[in-house]
């Protein structure tokens, strides 16, 4: 507009000039074409720059976009059909033909009410919905509405919840679970304090009996409020790996010394052979102190008065040998590996492995060993007083040491416990 309103001022100046100056209206003249040609030029360039945005958006050229973004996505027109996805929408909602109506592959009625919002009235919202497959599915679909081509269209983006909704799940689930732990041994002490309190206040013997039993359940509590702090603490630092180096052979025998007391008290054997040379490993001593006493404490629970408890720590190679070495080992067993590393070249791993001559475990029980409060006993009437935590932190420290965890089981013969972690020394 300002180039043509430049030409206008130019043919009247030009026509004054005529009157006045002849050569100065040549030069008014050209002024005039000049500032025609320009407007010209600028038209031309809006037209070109309003096609170049039309072929930009065009659905060709929008798929490397779609195909680069992370989460699943589809393009719907105004007729309600795909005008684009990529990989990751295909993958999820399982089609692969193009132009067919998003009511073939999606018949969540809250999506699409939403995509006619969006198409209809320019509305955009979110909607969250449950996908029953295989393994549930929670999942939130963005659907923005937005102008192309004249029309109205409508962009769905799914986000999966999956993982937050199942952690959300469990840490209810752990606070009701320590809530009942906690409950239980706490209304025993409220029950025996008002029995004391009462009838039993001058019987002495009864007065004796209730205060052991007071005892064993403010033991009960306490080892329960240090198992929970314990893995709160390690589920903190456990996307960090650790980076020390301890010789593992020296902390089971730490662990098989602190451990003989308790073992004495029950009459259960420990048969330990140190090895004769250091196994050194990645890791934290401390932690990985916890998982041996864990195991070694769990095969001397479930081991009866006079059986024995066997502890061996060996290097084990790869990964695969180590799970053969310290997990293979006895013919007709039940296996489980509950914690499994990615394999890597050039790693070896060194093991510690701890049976014991109890009961064992029924194979429908292996797969959930390690969770939170599960414990075998529960499940067969045979409570042992246990928190069910002692194995869920040997999970973690593993897990955190980038190791893993195996059992094998067999029913009246017993059960064998086995940790690997990463040597130190080259592979």
């Amino acid at each position: 507009m300002l180039a043509w309103a430049a030409a206008a001022s130019a043919v009247i100046a030009a026509l004054v000039a005529l009157a006045l100056q002849p050569w100065a209206a040549l030069f008014m003249a050209g002024a005039a074409a000049a500032c025609v040609w320009a407007a010209r030029q600028t038209s031309a360039l809006v037209i070109a720059a309003n096609e170049e945005v039309e072929r930009l958006v065009s659905p060709a050229q929008l798929a490397p976009l779609l195909e680069a973004l992370p989460d699943a996505v589809l393009l719907v027109d105004a007729a309600g059909r795909l005008a684009g996805s990529n990989a990751a929408a295909r993958a999820q909602l399982q089609f692969e033909a193009k132009g067919q109506y998003l009511t073939t592959i999606l018949r969540h009625p809250d999506v699409l009410d939403a995509v006619k919002g969006a198409v209809v009235e320019g509305d955009s919202r979110v909607v969250e919905y449950h996908a029953p497959t295989l393994t549930d599915r929670h999942v939130r679909c963005y659907v923005a509405a937005f102008e192309w081509g004249g029309q109205r269209a409508a962009l769905l983006v799914f986000h999966d919840e999956t993982a937050r909704v199942s952690t959300e799940r469990m840490r209810a689930d752990f606070l009701a679970n320590a809530s009942h732990e906690l409950r239980t041994p706490l209304a025993s002490l409220t029950l025996l304090i008002e029995t004391m309190a009462g009838h039993a206040r001058d019987e002495a013997v009864d007065r004796d009996r209730f205060l052991k039993m007071m005892q064993v359940q403010a033991e009960r509590m306490r080892r329960l409020i240090d198992d929970l702090l314990s893995l709160s603490r390690i589920e903190l630092d456990e996307h960090v790996p650790p980076t020390d180096r301890a010789d593992l052979a020296a902390v089971v025998s730490e662990a098989v010394d602190t451990m003989r007391a308790v073992a004495a008290e029950r009459e259960v054997r420990l048969a330990w052979a140190p090895p004769q040379a250091p196994l050194n490993v990645v890791g934290e001593r401390f932690q990985l102190s916890q998982v041996v006493q864990n195991l070694i404490d769990n095969a001397v629970k479930y081991t009866a008065a006079g059986g024995e408890v066997r502890i061996e720590v060996a290097f084990a190679g790869d990964r695969d040998q180590a799970i053969e070495r310290a997990g293979r080992q006895w013919p007709g067993a039940g296996h489980m590996s509950l914690l499994s590393p990615v394999a890597v070249a050039n790693r070896s791993y060194v093991f510690v492995r701890v049976e014991d001559s109890g009961p064992g475990i029924a194979p429908r029980h292996l797969p959930l060993l390690g969770g939170r409060f599960f414990r075998v006993e529960r499940e067969t009437g045979q409570e042992r007083g246990g928190t069910g935590l002692g194995l869920a932190i040997v999970k973690h420290i593993v897990n955190r040491h980038g190791g893993g965890l195996l059992v094998e089981s067999i029913p009246g013969r017993g059960s064998a416990f086995a940790a690997y972690v990463e040597s130190a020394e080259a592979g």
